[in-house]
């Protein structure tokens, strides 16, 4: 741990942890329109505070047209306020430091101020274009509207081959101010063995400062 009056270290060590525990439900209500809602306990910790609360999760989604059109949106994280509280937050107090014979080690407690969980508004559409007979194209844009920072858009496609090659392509969160992510690439193939399907995607994303991130992910479906 690094402080204000010992910048090089103190020693000591802690960890930060998050937790998430959901119960969600959905239903498809017509043969186009589909609904859910999900609540969630979440809670934070850092070193020996915490903050916790309940949160509320709820989508829709609709098909548009026969063509495949569809549009959804969704709330997240909706929920009451919160505020950290532990025994980090427990200190001596001293009320008149320039005067000598005060007791300068008051015990006493740093309250800290609520604050709401930042919650996301989406809204999103999509789109598949049969190219061929082997080729399809689908085509998302979703627009973000945060509580906590600005609105934001980011598109996305994927192109099928075959039934067993898929390419990627996308952007994410344009026109978000100070975004350190933009154009993101990959690519999927699907094969078969006498047991199982499998699928093996790879993923490559602009992160800004940060240069590029990889991720390689392997399915298997008995």
């Amino acid at each position: 741990m690094r402080t204000v009056s010992q910048p090089l270290g103190t020693g000591e060590r802690y960890s930060v942890s998050d937790v998430a525990i959901g119960l969600g439900y959905g239903r498809q209500l017509t043969d186009r329109f589909a609904a859910g809602g999900q609540i969630s306990f979440v809670q934070e910790t850092i070193w020996r505070s915490s903050a916790r609360t309940f949160t509320l999760n709820v989508g829709t989604h609709y098909q548009v047209s026969e063509r495949g059109l569809h549009i959804g949106a969704s709330l997240s994280n909706f929920g009451t306020q919160t505020g950290y509280s532990g025994r980090d937050l427990r200190i001596t107090y001293d009320n008149d430091p320039g005067r000598f014979g005060d007791n300068g080690a008051l015990p006493a407690e740093i309250f800290t101020g609520d604050f709401p969980v930042p919650s996301v508004f989406r809204l999103g559409a999509g789109m598949p274009f049969r190219l061929s007979p082997d080729a399809r194209l689908d085509v998302e844009v979703d627009a973000f509207h945060p509580s906590d920072n600005s609105e934001s858009v980011s598109l996305g496609s994927e192109l099928t081959l075959g039934e067993r090659l898929r390419l990627h392509a996308g952007y994410q969160n344009a026109f978000l101010k100070d975004s350190e992510v933009g154009l993101t690439l990959g690519a999927g193939v699907m094969g078969n063995s006498p047991s199982a399907r499998f699928r093996l995607d790879y993923a490559w994303a602009d992160q800004g400062r940060l240069n590029s991130s990889h991720r390689f992910t392997v399915g298997v479906v008995f």
